[in-house]
């Protein structure tokens, strides 16, 4: 299949399920190239984290997936991708908003500790080797009220501006680009370095609970293989997987 840069070619649609969904179809059925970008005006059932649904208003947010190869990549660095897509979206809002931007593990991109972009992550595996990855991502761009259930913001609520989608998506694409780029050749100390110095709450103690139960604890990073490494107030170091443990805001 053809490797191009991102965004290079997007696919446009008006509305689908999920643009994560759409790309998955295109890359089982058609030669879809790796750095295509799928584009949807409207989800009626946009993906979160956690099995939770993704609000937005059709035609107000950014709302794409994009294909990459991810032949040859040992899974115990597949993490790294992660990190680095987290790095691009928060770098992109940084840039158009002109304010402080964090990551919220795994890849949650906060702004004012509401959330301003999350992103998801489907890889696609052949003969249990990871061929190919969907990176979907959704941006608040000009939307201005959310679900009560949502602790989100946006682009134009921050900064009182409208945004033309498509020169966002340029800019995104740009950025996504640059730290693929990193991922791709192994750069991860880069990687590295970079997300933990966003890391939201990064050795800030802070409220976590577990099924219910609330106890404080300090952020300590996050391993090569994606869990979280908490400090307990007895000193102890314990790591956590994302769907074990969530973080209070």
């Amino acid at each position: 299949m053809e490797d191009k840069k991102i965004g290079n070619q997007i696919y446009k649609v008006k509305s689908v399920d999920s643009t994560n969904n759409y790309a998955a179809k295109l890359l089982k059925q058609t030669k879809i190239p790796f750095g295509a970008v799928i584009m949807s005006y409207s989800q009626t059932d946009g993906k979160g984290q956690r099995d939770t649904n993704w609000e937005s208003n059709a035609g107000e947010n950014l709302l794409i997936s994009v294909v990459l190869d991810l032949k040859n990549t040992p899974i115990s660095n597949i993490f790294y991708l992660s990190k680095s897509m987290a790095l691009a979206v928060r770098a992109c809002v940084s840039q158009l908003s002109a304010v402080e931007c964090m990551v919220k593990w795994p890849n949650d991109i906060m702004i004012r500790n509401q959330k301003v972009a999350g992103i998801l992550i489907e890889n696609q595996w052949r003969r249990q080797e990871i061929s190919s990855s969907v990176v979907g991502v959704g941006l608040n761009v000009n939307q201005t009220s959310f679900s009560t259930d949502f602790n989100a913001t946006s682009l134009t609520n921050i900064t009182l501006d409208k945004y033309d989608l498509e020169k966002v998506l340029n800019l995104l694409c740009e950025k996504m680009e640059m730290y693929y780029n990193y991922f791709k050749n192994g750069s991860y100390s880069i990687i590295d370095k970079e997300y933990h110095e966003f890391l939201f709450n990064y050795n800030v103690w802070s409220l976590y609970s577990i099924d219910g139960e609330v106890f404080e604890a300090k952020n300590r990073g996050v391993i090569e293989t994606g869990q979280l490494q908490l400090e307990l107030k007895t000193g102890q170091l314990q790591l956590f997987e994302l769907k074990e443990i969530k973080q209070l805001l």
